[in-house]
């Protein structure tokens, strides 16, 4: 065998190895995760059996991992003994890590909201970008924004109103979101709603109120209105159209 050709294999050889080390450990890593979750899921079902786990995933940290609980978040140890809720917040890059799962939960539950349990204002022309608004038409902070809509739609942004009464069951914003709910226009009841406007007809839609109201606990609002970005951060409280519009429209990228 030449030289070269020794040196060749010898190449291949170590390449291999390392590739299969590498695999190797890989697959270890995998195998330790998968059982740190199985580890973690029946801990958790022994000591919280009223805490339903939708997901459990890996941190940057050793030996912490994230849980998922109808869209809360909180960290426990891979032995399922302790457990901390709070923000885990990268230092070095100056990212708060929790945000970005929160942001990326509200992007998947939006995606399961019937269409028709929404107030829909589509966009004038091309569509730009979408938000979305929990409101409530007894809300004066809603009004003001509702009163901002046609400007977010001549900018070419669909607005996604959901109905989430901020004093909950039985209250007058609860009666009213169910009446225009059950409305067949649905735009022009919340437009009479948000003008301080009787409204007519049957409160026939509690049930959807109700899962609306389930949603916005989900999504963490913290009161109305509770704006929805396009990548799923929350904005609470009134912000005028002409905020919204450049971030939601991604203009403020280029500048």
């Amino acid at each position: 065998m030449s030289f070269s050709r020794s040196v060749t294999f010898r190449a291949l050889f170590l390449g291999a190895v390392a590739t299969s080390t590498l695999m190797a450990s890989v697959s270890m890593a995998r195998a330790d995760q998968a059982g740190d979750e199985q580890t973690i899921r029946k801990e958790l079902a022994q000591s919280m059996a009223q805490l339903p786990i939708d997901s459990v995933a890996s941190t940057p940290i050793k030996g912490i991992y994230q849980i998922v609980s109808k869209g809360q978040i909180a960290y426990v140890t891979a032995d399922g003994r302790y457990l901390f809720a709070g923000n885990l917040l990268d230092l070095k890059n100056q990212v708060n890590l929790t945000e970005k799962v929160r942001d990326q939960e509200r992007v998947a539950l939006l995606k399961t909201v019937p269409a028709d349990h929404k107030v829909i204002f589509a966009a004038d022309g091309a569509k730009k970008g979408t938000v979305t608004i929990l409101t409530d038409p007894t809300c004066p902070f809603c009004e003001k924004l509702h009163r901002e809509i046609p400007q977010l739609q001549k900018a070419g942004i669909e607005v996604q109103t959901i109905l989430t009464p901020r004093a909950g069951k039985d209250s007058p914003g609860y009666v009213e979101s169910s009446q225009i709910m059950c409305s067949k226009d649905k735009v022009k009841g919340i437009d009479i709603a948000m003008a301080r406007q009787p409204l007519s007809g049957d409160a026939c839609k509690d049930s959807m109120i109700d899962a609306n109201m389930a949603l916005a606990e989900q999504l963490g609002m913290s009161g109305t209105p509770y704006i929805i970005l396009p990548d799923g951060s929350a904005v609470p409280g009134y912000r005028p159209a002409s905020m919204l519009i450049p971030v939601i429209t991604g203009q403020t990228a280029s500048q």
